[in-house]
């Protein structure tokens, strides 16, 4: 293991011991229901292909071992509503309620930790006259000295001052959107990600968090689980366009030949997927990839988890797998992270990720790990308010949706089968 290496592993656990930190393709024949958890829509039925043989809907008499929040895709902007470039009605102002209302809920249910899967801002809040806004006439200075219009930077206050109702830890990945307003490195100061400075000289946003239970002095609240659960953020923007110098960024270097060489329409239309087929829509600028010493990274925090006896969470702004988003959100070398995880199958419950704003959702056949794309703030209508909250417990998962988010019972039964290593 490099020096390097082991210089991020050593930061990110004395990371994870700093905090406290208390739902479409479908594949397989089972069925199963899908809930929509809203005052404003009655229940519908949707496929799944959970496998949950046993578990149900129903709330059962023991606790989970764990319980956090889940949100993704606010995407305020302080504009009136629009459209996507497809043509999906966006709810710019309103995602700001609805992710205030989430960090209510959060907070009344006491979730032991929230996460919050990217794009918490829009790119529109970098030219907000165009789209009918206002523009404030603060400005901030740059590193460079370059004066700015401050837009998307008191956007994401706002945003961040909404979810501040919930006072425990929120664990924060970022996405195209961010980085079409902020930097890396202010990304870090606002949203507490503790970028990794690569040999490179590139900043990077991966990192782990060990869960720990908040409710154990709570007798109705509590879990005799002895399960220890550890988060593990990955950054999908690692090797992008976006904030990446042109001039010096070697990961800038590396997208542009991915893009050259997979995408036709590049440089001039870099975000169109035309003429592209299946999985190569995936080639396009608003995506982004892992780079290796990422990806050593999670081979080593997984072998480590492997170790301790403890369960993971993948969370990314991007997913990961094929058959539980549209192709054209996939990370880049979406492949090579699918085998890693699958290695570490005995190890890894699940992956959720954002940037697909309908949502999705696979069971993996070959590992059993669940793959779930979740169903973004920003284009419920209002009343509508959209986001999960997930208990885990030893055998299964149970994804609480409100609003448009669906949710579901996921057994973690692959999570049983001892490996030969």
């Amino acid at each position: 293991m490099s020096p390097l290496l082991q210089l991020i592993l050593l930061a990110n656990l004395q990371l994870s011991l700093s905090f406290t930190i208390r739902n479409t393709q479908l594949m397989s024949p089972q069925l199963h229901q899908h809930h929509h958890r809203s005052s404003s829509s009655s229940l519908t039925a949707h496929q799944s292909n959970s496998n949950s043989n046993s578990a149900s809907d129903d709330n059962t008499d023991t606790p989970p071992a764990y319980t956090f929040g889940l949100l993704t895709d606010i995407q305020h902007a302080p504009i009136p509503d629009g459209h996507s470039f497809t043509g999906n009605a966006r709810y710019y102002r309103h995602a700001m309620e609805a992710a205030a209302s989430a960090a209510q809920h959060f907070q009344e249910e006491r979730v032991n930790c929230v996460v919050n899967l990217g794009d918490i801002i829009d790119g529109k809040c970098a030219d907000v006259q165009r789209w009918g806004g206002e523009v404030d006439t603060k400005e901030e200075t740059q590193s460079n000295g370059d004066k700015i219009i401050s837009v998307g930077h008191d956007a994401i206050d706002n945003v961040l001052q909404a979810l501040s109702v919930y006072s425990g830890l929120i664990l924060h990945t970022y996405g195209n959107h961010e980085l079409y307003n902020l930097s890396r490195d202010r990304l870090a100061e606002k949203l507490n990600i503790p970028f990794t400075l690569e040999d490179t000289g590139d900043l990077v946003g991966y990192y782990t968090h060990l869960i720990e239970n908040c409710n154990q002095n709570d007798e109705e609240h509590s879990s005799s689980s002895s399960m220890k659960l550890r988060a593990l953020v990955l950054d999908t923007y690692d090797l992008c366009l976006l904030d990446r110098c042109p001039d010096s960024s070697h990961k800038r270097h590396r997208a542009h030949e991915i893009l050259s060489a997979n995408n036709h329409n590049y440089p001039h239309e870099e975000n169109s997927p035309e003429g592209l087929e299946g999985t190569n829509r995936r080639f396009v600028a608003f995506n982004g990839g892992i780079d290796e010493p990422q990806l050593e990274w999670l081979r080593c925090s997984l072998e480590m988890a492997r170790e301790n006896e403890e369960k993971v969470i993948v969370f990314s702004h991007q997913p990961i797998h094929p058959d539980s988003t549209w192709p054209t959100c996939l990370v880049w070398n979406y492949d090579e992270v699918l085998d890693i995880l699958r290695s570490y199958k005995d190890v890894i419950i699940a992956s959720f990720s954002g940037h697909a704003h309908k949502g999705g959702y696979v069971r993996d056949e070959e590992s059993g790990i669940h793959f779930r794309s979740v169903e973004a703030i920003l284009e419920s209508s209002p009343p509508i308010k959209t986001y999960a909250i997930v208990d885990v417990f030893e055998d299964k998962l149970v994804i609480r949706g409100e609003g448009d988010c669906l949710s579901d019972v996921y057994d973690i039964d692959h999570t049983k089968v001892k490996l030969k290593v």
